[in-house]
C-alpha cells in the first residue's frame, strides 16, 4: 500500500470508551500513533470524525503534534470526543460506528483510516459473572478452530459468516480463539453479529518471541468491540504445576496491559492450579478436571469462565458405534464419578452437554462456558483412529449440519420452543437390534416444554415434566413406524415433533443460501413421501454451469477424505457420496449468471 511520508501507523489507531451518567453519554479517548518516514522534520494535525450508521458526523476530535516529528520516528496523540446517547454494543443489537481518522498538513489530507468501533462496558464481576453494559450476560460460547469441510483453512470471508450464524441458531453469543488469534475479516464478523470473543495468544512465554506475538495481536485487533478479553495461552503443563508458571502468566499480562488496558487477560488450565494466581481471569477447562468450587472457596474474589467444557457428542447420526469406518455413537453419556467431589452431579449416567451448562448456569459468580468445540475440525480423531482424521466434539457437524445436541443448547439457550426427539427411527440395519424379539432403545428429548409425552407408533410411553436445563428419556421397544412427541406449556399443547422411519432413497431436496459471492448448497436425501433418510450414504454427481465454480464439497463424515479420492473437487463437476443423508457444497459465485445440477441414480435436482 502507497502512503505518504507523513502517515498513521499500521493499526496505529486505537479507540476506547468510557461510559458515564447511567450509560447516556460516552467519553471516546483516541490514541494515535504518526510516523514520520521523510527525510526532514514534519508536523501535522489530526483529525478525528466519529460516523453513525446514517452517514451522520456525530462527534469531532482534533490534535496537534507537540513540536516537530524527526525523521524515522513516531508522535503519540491523545483526543478525546463526548458522544450524547450513544447506541450501545450488545450482543442482541451490535451497533458500530465509523470513526474517521485524517493526518492533514498545510490544509492537505496526506493519510486517512476508517475504524469500525462499538461503544460498549465489558466487566467481570466477582459474584455477577460477566457484565456487558452493567446487565449480567451468561456467555454461551465455543470453541473453533478456522477449518470448513471442502476449503480447510482458507475459509472465504462470506463463509465465516455462514458458520457463526448456525452458531447463532442454537443461541450462541461467544467465541474462543483455540488456539491462536483469529483473522481480521473474522473478528469483523463477530463485531457485526453479535458475538463475544476471547482471543488466544498462540504461545506462553516470556522471552522476545512470546511477547512479541502477543503485542502484535493485540495492537492489531484491539478496536474490535467483540473482544472482551486476551487469552495468553492454553494448557501449559509444564507450567501449570510449576510456581514458575504464575511468574510467566503474570508478566505476560502485565505486557498485555501495556498495549491494551481496557481488557482483562485470561489464561486456560487443564487441572494445575499455579497459573491461576497470575491471571486476570482464570479459566478452567472442565468440570471434572478443576476442584471449581474448592477454588471459589478458597480464592473468594477470583474471575472465572469456563474456558473449555466437554460437549460429548459422536458423529453425527450414528447411535451405535463403528469404529472400523471411523464413526462412534453420539449418545452422549458418561458415568458419572466423584474424582472431584464438589463438581459431583449425580449417580448413574449423565448426559455430558447437559452436565457442563448445569454447573455454569447455577453459579452466577462464572461468567459462562466455551463448548469444545462448535465445529468438528480437522485432526484429534480421538478417540478412534484410522480411518477417521476428524475430531467429533462438535455440536456442528465439519458442515455445519446440527447433532442433537445442538438442540439442547437450543432448548436452554434460546427463548424459541424447542422439541426434538433422538435417535431417528431407521435403525433396521443395526444388528444388535435384531439379537432379541422386542429390541428396547433409549429415546431422548431435548426441549424447554413443561413436559414432554411420546407415541410410539400410535401407543403412548409416557408423559415426564422437564427440569430446567435437563432433558427427558424413555426406554422403548424399538419397531419401524413413527414416534411422536407432544409438548406442553403450562398445560397447553405447544409443539409436537414427528419422526417417521423413511423408506429407500428416492430424490434429493436441495436449500440454498447465499452470502456474498457464495452459495451453499445443503443437500439432503429424501424419500418418494418427501420424508428425509438419515441413513443414506449414497454416490451422487455435481455439476455447475455458468460463471460459478465449485470452492468445496463435504458430507460431515469425519473418516470421509480417508476413503474417497480425489481430495478437491474439478470447479465445475464432481462425484461424491452423502453422509446419513446429507452433503454440502459450496460455490464461488461472482453474480447470478450461473445454474446447478446434482443427479441421483438419474433423477435431476435444479
Amino acid at each position: 500500500m502507497k502512503e505518504a511520508p507523513l502517515h498513521i501507523a499500521p493499526f496505529g489507531i486505537f479507540a476506547h470508551s468510557a461510559l458515564k451518567d447511567n450509560y447516556t453519554r460516552a467519553t471516546l479517548t483516541i490514541e494515535t500513533d504518526v510516523v514520520n518516514d521523510s527525510h526532514a522534520d514534519a508536523s501535522a494535525t489530526v483529525l478525528h470524525e466519529l460516523v453513525d450508521k446514517n452517514g451522520t458526523v456525530i462527534a469531532t476530535a482534533r490534535g496537534e503534534t507537540q513540536g516537530l516529528i524527526k525523521p524515522r520516528t513516531h508522535a503519540y496523540l491523545i483526543n478525546g470526543m463526548e458522544i450524547d446517547r450513544p447506541h450501545l454494543w450488545t450482543t442482541d443489537t451490535p451497533y458500530l460506528y465509523t470513526l474517521r481518522s485524517m493526518v492533514v498538513q498545510n490544509g492537505k489530507t496526506l493519510d486517512t483510516r476508517t475504524t469500525r468501533i462499538g461503544i460498549r462496558e465489558a466487566k467481570m464481576d466477582k459474584d455477577k459473572g460477566f457484565l456487558l453494559n452493567s446487565k449480567p450476560l451468561k456467555m454461551k460460547g465455543v470453541n473453533m478452530h478456522q477449518d470448513h469441510a471442502g476449503v480447510g483453512a482458507a475459509i472465504p470471508d462470506e463463509l465465516q459468516v455462514y458458520r457463526l450464524l448456525q452458531l447463532k441458531k442454537f443461541g450462541c453469543n461467544a467465541y474462543r480463539s483455540s488456539h491462536n488469534p483469529m483473522t481480521p475479516e473474522l473478528l469483523d464478523a463477530c463485531d457485526s453479529l453479535g458475538i463475544l470473543v476471547l482471543e488466544e495468544n498462540r504461545l506462553t512465554g516470556i522471552n522476545t518471541e512470546h511477547t512479541d506475538l502477543l503485542r502484535r495481536m493485540i495492537i492489531r485487533d484491539r478496536n474490535h468491540p467483540c473482544i472482551f478479553a486476551w487469552s495468553s495461552g492454553n494448557e501449559e503443563w509444564g507450567l501449570e504445576w510449576d510456581a514458575r508458571g504464575e511468574k510467566v502468566i503474570r508478566t505476560m499480562c502485565e505486557y498485555a496491559h501495556q498495549y491494551d488496558p481496557t481488557r482483562p487477560v485470561a489464561v486456560a488450565t487443564s487441572s494445575g492450579p499455579s497459573v491461576l494466581l497470575g491471571a486476570d481471569i482464570s479459566g478452567y477447562n472442565y468440570v471434572m478436571q478443576n476442584p471449581i468450587d474448592r477454588y471459589r472457596r478458597d480464592y473468594p474474589t477470583r474471575l472465572a469462565i469456563g474456558s473449555e467444557e466437554t460437549t460429548g457428542c459422536g458423529t453425527r447420526g450414528c447411535y451405535f458405534d463403528d469404529t472400523d469406518n471411523g464413526h462412534m455413537a453420539a449418545l452422549n453419556r458418561t458415568p458419572d464419578t466423584a474424582e472431584q467431589p464438589d463438581n459431583h452431579l449425580g449417580s448413574g449416567c449423565i448426559n455430558r452437554i447437559e452436565r457442563g451448562w448445569k454447573f455454569y448456569d447455577e453459579r452466577p459468580w462464572l461468567g459462562g462456558l466455551f463448548y469444545w468445540t462448535g465445529f468438528d475440525y480437522r485432526g484429534e480423531a480421538n478417540p478412534l483412529k484410522y480411518p477417521a482424521t476428524g475430531s467429533e466434539f462438535g455440536i456442528l457437524d465439519y458442515c455445519g449440519f446440527p447433532k442433537d445436541e445442538a438442540y439442547y443448547l437450543k432448548a436452554w439457550w434460546t427463548d424459541e420452543p424447542v422439541l426434538h426427539l433422538l435417535p431417528h427411527w431407521n435403525l433396521n440395519e443395526e444388528p444388535s437390534l435384531h439379537s432379541t424379539p422386542s429390541p428396547k432403545v433409549d429415546v431422548w428429548a431435548y426441549s424447554n416444554c413443561d413436559e414432554v409425552e411420546l407415541f410410539v407408533n400410535g401407543k403412548s410411553a409416557g408423559r415426564k415434566k422437564m427440569e430446567k436445563n435437563g432433558h427427558l428419556e424413555w426406554s422403548v421397544v424399538y419397531k419401524p413406524g413413527t414416534l411422536k412427541a407432544v409438548g406442553y406449556k403450562n398445560g397447553k399443547r405447544q409443539l409436537t415433533e414427528t419422526i417417521e422411519s423413511a423408506s429407500a432413497p428416492s430424490a434429493l431436496k436441495i436449500n440454498e443460501e447465499r452470502i456474498g459471492t457464495l452459495s451453499i448448497l445443503n443437500i439432503d436425501v429424501i424419500d418418494k413421501k418427501g420424508r428425509p433418510v438419515p441413513t443414506a450414504c449414497i454416490p451422487i454427481a455435481i455439476s455447475i454451469s455458468g460463471c460459478a465454480q465449485i470452492l468445496g464439497v463435504g458430507n460431515g463424515d469425519p473418516a470421509w477424505r480417508a476413503k474417497e479420492r480425489p481430495d478437491s473437487p474439478d470447479e465445475k463437476h464432481f462425484q461424491m457420496q452423502t453422509f446419513n443423508g446429507k452433503a454440502q457444497v459450496i460455490l464461488k459465485v461472482p453474480n447470478n449468471e450461473y445454474a446447478y445440477e446434482v443427479n441421483l441414480k438419474n433423477r435431476k435436482n435444479h
